[in-house]
């Protein structure tokens, strides 16, 4: 599936810069910041999967594009965001705990703003994303990206609960690497106060 990348920059401009904020996680340096399109109780700023019914946030109400890319995928929404990695900054290296959000749940990255100097990497693998294609990203395996570009780099980020009609277009999608998961599932499988003992994060 791909969209059409002036259209999806024509939305990222309708953007007000005081939108942005840090994002919450600690796998990165400073430079990588969130804005929710979908969200509990329709928050821009809420970045968890708890706080009410999922509801469209004012910046998807201003970009309609990013709407209509949104419809262009079955299953039930869970989070979407924008994800923004400035220039020169890095996400580093770290897997996602998925099932603490839902076991069903599947992650798909549309490109908008991006340049072949980001190197994306899941399970050491380089993903050669480009503006508007749109690929399934299983974080559960290891992942980081490293903007060495001079421009930010941009994703659409959404989440669904997968069902047959996005299981038929995973299955006629081309894969760029395969892995075992036997390691994230060890790990998460260990009690939180071993995981914290230990050290031993995602």
């Amino acid at each position: 599936m791909t969209f059409a990348p002036d259209r999806l920059k024509t939305d990222l401009a309708a953007i007000d810069e005081s939108w942005w904020m840090p994002h919450a996680g600690p796998y990165h340096d400073g430079g990588w910041e969130s804005l929710s399109l979908w969200a509990p109780g329709g928050s821009m700023r809420w970045q968890r999967t708890i706080g009410g019914p999922f509801l469209a946030t004012p910046a998807l109400r201003a970009c309609p594009y990013f709407a209509e890319v949104l419809d262009a995928f079955p299953g039930a929404r869970n989070r979407i965001r924008l994800m923004r990695l400035k220039a020169g900054a890095k996400i580093l290296r770290h897997s996602d705990p998925l099932h603490t959000i839902s076991r069903e749940l599947t992650r798909i990255h549309v490109p908008v703003a991006t340049s072949p100097e980001v190197r994306f990497l899941v399970n050491d693998t380089p993903i050669p994303l480009r503006a508007g294609e749109a690929w399934h990203i299983d974080v559960r395996f290891p992942h980081e990206v490293d903007n060495r570009s001079t421009s930010d780099r941009v994703h659409l980020v959404i989440d669904l609960i997968a069902n047959s009609g996005l299981e038929s277009i995973l299955s006629q999608a081309t894969a760029v690497g395969h892995g075992s998961l036997a390691g994230y599932f060890a790990r998460h499988s260990l009690p939180v106060g071993v995981k914290r003992w230990f050290d031993i994060g995602n």
